[in-house]
């Protein structure tokens, strides 16, 4: 009898390992790791990730399905104060998204004239020659004491600007990751200086860039995320 009543019991506690759903706690657990880890990656908290998923539940699922938490919370937002949260994170996670798949294909360039130095490359047609598809966005790479550096951002910034439709992301290379020398390149360079004050660009150190071969070097990126090099 005793034998029969600690099964029963056993069998009621492992009954009683599951939510009210029916959901094994288990699995409920590492559900919830998941989320947290999902969450961190997208540097949001356990409950703006939370939320995110009730969003994407809702129409915004179906007008936007795909769409990225940060983007799906910021549209969603329903205070100024929420929306320049996401904005700010929404930013900076595509400013360093932009970053490394921009070094990723300046390494694809390299590797393909290191193997391939004899035979070039296909459909490398620069985005400017077709009007109907402009350019998502450009990114530069100079670096101080660099006269063609100096004229390209004298001359054609502007025009890029203007081409561009999410702007220009200028990348100095040689400054050793100072900010006081990258400013004070900055401060002899008028028209990056306004631009820079304006919004239109982005100033950042270009150390992953150092074994670049030229300078300046332009490239252009895609609608479809695809980057090219112009120049």
């Amino acid at each position: 009898m005793r034998r029969w009543l600690l099964a029963l019991a056993l069998s009621a506690a492992a009954a009683g390992a599951q939510t009210e759903q029916g959901v094994p706690l288990e699995r409920v657990e590492t559900q919830a790791i998941y989320s947290a880890g999902q969450a961190n990656v997208w540097g949001l908290s356990d409950q703006e990730w939370q939320q995110f998923q009730e969003v994407m539940k809702d129409r915004r699922g179906v007008w936007s399905p795909g769409l990225d938490p940060i983007t799906a919370l910021g549209v969603s937002a329903d205070t100024a104060g929420e929306r320049n949260r996401y904005a700010e994170l929404y930013v900076r996670t595509e400013f360093e998204r932009t970053r490394k798949e921009l070094a990723f294909q300046l390494a694809v360039d390299q590797a393909w004239h290191r193997l391939y130095p004899d035979t070039k490359r296909l459909a490398r047609q620069p985005s400017t020659t077709n009007a109907s598809q402009p350019p998502v966005r450009f990114a530069l790479i100079v670096k101080p004491e660099c006269n063609e550096c100096d004229n390209i951002l004298s001359q054609r910034l502007t025009a890029m600007i203007g081409e561009a439709e999410e702007g220009v992301d200028v990348h100095v290379v040689g400054t050793g990751e100072d900010d006081n020398a990258l400013k004070n390149w900055l401060s002899h360079q008028p028209t990056l200086l306004a631009a820079l004050k304006a919004g239109h660009v982005t100033v950042s150190h270009g150390g992953q860039f150092q074994d670049l071969q030229s300078f300046p070097a332009i490239y252009s990126k895609s609608g479809k995320g695809q980057w090219t090099r112009e120049l």
